[in-house]
């Protein structure tokens, strides 16, 4: 009887986990969605494996589930954790809560733990849990988007509640690809039931018809040429970047959650032709070839077989057509950016399909096991399960308690209280001291406090003290985030800028401005815009040389850069070289729009110049419009100016690694 009703409760717990999952988000954390997803998994998770090891000691015996996929799914969970520890440079990063590996150990326990626990006439309701999922989450699509959503809750709604796209998935397109998923399996559940009973049929019936509006309303709003169009990596740009990430590590790419460094290293230059050029994107469009580029081929092989695998199983059992609903999910992996909720629900999917896949459960003893377990010793699985759930507890939920005062520090610095923002990442970093967007982001407010008492005329003592003591806590928060990823352009921009920051501070802060700055363009090679910052801090330096070879460079990299003239006109101005100078900001009025104030800026300045060509000088030609971009010049140093300059330690210098000789 007690057997029973656990059975009740980790079946009810499941469904309960997948219906709630979809629609699951906090907007207590920096993320809402999929970092709140991330953790009721880990919080369902954790107690059905309680449940778990509770029954194994009311029942004596541990009984397990084979299923045709188990050894598949143990590989590429395997193969994540071993890119994990030979590649990625934040480890923690990435095996804590949200983290990519730490997210598919979590799935792949979940697996099993559905496998084991679901029972052949309570597998509808997770199927059922799903198409409900989607029907609500499609329904809430059209609320929003006929803004219906804003007038229930009159003034009381924050603004991102406003937004016709908003969606407790995450995102525009997770919920189109989530609801393709509940269309599918809701039209196949539709046809099944109206052949038995219409009256069956009706609810599936309407959640087909959620599933679809919701996939109008949502897909008419992203579509190309619309105002919220959705932007994925260029497929040309991702089997660029996964194969060069496979020539530096054929077996584990650059590491999980690590792409973002990988699409800064290895994109190809013809990707400064887009119009998103100066994006930087932290995920792949195609789920596998972002294997291949993070875990190489650890993380390839196990789901390329799984995905075969299944495939197989699919022409032996199509009777069962749940089966389309895993095609579906696989066909949104392959082709579209992978995200949580989707991995969520193909795994899901999977056990829900695997025990009817193929040979059936029970049928022959090769696909169960029982091992009994002696009386004396029947307490030892749930209290080793209890050890290893208490630890994943503690560590999530320092995770997840950093990440709500992380949050909170956001908040306070938009109200402009500074000390609040100050205390509440002290205590995030207390309780996360390897998150790097922490490290940053501390680093900023440090150096923003320190800014602000330079400000005050009549410095004591005592302020220039406070002062040294914000710079100094600043550049060592901002050299951390450096060592924690030292592959992130960002990490290396942000101390880049913080050195400029200090250049009328500091001594020394102009040789560490450029050692860093050159390690960003390392990172970022082909990045047009670090090549005019970088010349950016020459040209503030006057050395107006190393300025136009930087300038030069960012655009031979993007030829229709009217920032980068913009800043070699301003370079060969400086340098007395008129007619170079009017050249480059010839080329600037080709690449902007006639009626734009840049434009006139820029026939301004160029009127200006041609005052000053020779005679033999040819007029500029005729310009083109072009899609409108900002000129900005290079900028000067940063004020006040402390007299004397304060001297920081000789190790609040950059610790960066030897880079090739730039042009």
């Amino acid at each position: 009887m007690v057997d029973n009703r656990l059975n009740n409760i980790i079946t009810w717990l499941i469904v309960g986990l997948i219906f709630l999952t979809p629609l699951f988000f906090l907007p207590i954390t920096t993320n809402f969605y999929g970092f709140n997803k991330n953790f009721l998994l880990y919080l369902a998770t954790a107690i059905l494996v309680l449940a778990w090891g509770l029954r194994i000691a009311l029942t004596k015996k541990i009984q397990i589930s084979r299923t045709p996929f188990g050894l598949l799914i143990i590989l590429f969970a395997f193969g994540q954790i071993m890119a994990t520890l030979f590649a990625s440079p934040n480890k923690t990063e990435t095996l804590l809560l949200a983290g990519e590996t730490g997210t598919i150990i979590v799935l792949g326990l979940l697996y099993f733990l559905l496998v084991n626990n679901l029972k052949p006439n309570t597998k509808r309701y997770c199927q059922n849990a799903i198409i409900t999922s989607a029907a609500l989450l499609g329904l809430l699509a059209v609320f929003q988007f006929l803004g219906l959503t804003e007038t229930l809750l009159a003034t009381n709604a924050p603004s991102w509640l406003k937004l016709k796209l908003w969606t407790p998935t995450g995102g525009p397109l997770i919920l189109v690809s989530f609801l393709l998923i509940g269309l599918v399996l809701s039209l196949i559940t539709f046809l099944k039931k109206f052949t038995q009973s219409t009256l069956k049929a009706v609810g599936f019936g309407l959640a087909t018809v959620l599933c679809s509006l919701g996939l109008i309303v949502t897909v008419s709003q992203i579509l190309p040429g619309k105002e919220s169009a959705v932007t994925i990596l260029p497929y040309s740009s991702t089997w660029a970047i996964a194969i060069e990430a496979f020539k530096q590590n054929p077996l584990f790419g650059v590491g999980p959650a690590n792409f973002a460094s990988a699409f800064n290293r290895f994109r190809p230059i013809a990707f400064n032709q887009n119009e998103f050029w100066n994006a930087r994107f932290g995920v792949s469009s195609s789920y596998p070839l972002h294997l291949l580029a993070t875990s190489g081929l650890f993380g390839l092989v196990p789901f390329v077989l799984l995905t075969l695998k299944i495939l197989r199983q699919a022409k032996k059992n199509k009777s069962n057509l749940l089966y389309l609903g895993l095609l579906a999910c696989l066909l949104l992996l392959f082709f579209l950016p992978g995200s949580f909720l989707i991995l969520f629900t193909f795994f899901v999917l999977l056990a829900i399909w695997a025990p009817k896949s193929g040979e059936p459960l029970g049928t022959s003893p090769r696909d169960e096991s029982v091992l009994p377990v002696p009386k004396q010793l029947s307490l030892i699985p749930l209290g080793l399960v209890g050890v290893a759930v208490a630890v994943a507890f503690y560590f999530g939920g320092r995770a997840y308690m950093a990440d709500v005062y992380f949050r909170r520090s956001l908040t306070a610095l938009a109200q402009n209280q500074g000390i609040e923002t100050y205390n509440y990442q002290i205590k995030a970093l207390e309780l996360n001291p390897r998150q790097t967007s922490y490290r940053l982001a501390y680093s900023q407010t440090n150096f923003a406090l320190a800014n602000s008492l330079a400000s005050q005329p009549d410095l004591s003592d005592q302020g220039r003290a406070q002062i040294s003591q914000l710079i100094q806590q600043a550049i060592n928060e901002a050299k951390l985030a450096t060592v924690l990823s030292p592959n992130n352009a960002e990490t290396w921009e942000n101390l880049g800028q913080l050195y400029r920051n200090i250049i009328n501070f500091a001594q020394g802060a102009e040789e560490w401005a450029i050692a860093t700055c050159r390690q960003a363009v390392v990172t970022d090679p082909i990045n047009p815009r670090l090549r005019v910052d970088l010349g950016g801090l020459y040209y503030s330096l006057q050395n107006y040389d190393a300025a136009v070879r930087q300038f030069q460079i960012a655009v031979d990299l993007k030829p229709d850069f009217a920032n980068g003239y913009y800043n070699l006109a301003a370079a060969y101005r400086e340098q007395e070289k008129y007619p170079e100078a009017h050249q480059a900001m010839q080329l600037v009025l080709n690449f902007i729009p006639f009626d734009s104030a840049d434009y006139q800026k820029a026939k301004d300045e160029l009127d200006e110049l041609a005052k000053k060509l020779p005679v033999e000088a040819t007029p500029a030609p005729q310009p083109t419009p072009k899609p409108e971009e900002e000129l900005t010049k290079p900028e000067p140093l940063p004020s006040p100016i402390i007299e004397p300059p304060i001297e920081l330690p000789e190790e609040a210098g950059p610790e960066v690694t030897p880079i090739p000789q730039q042009p």
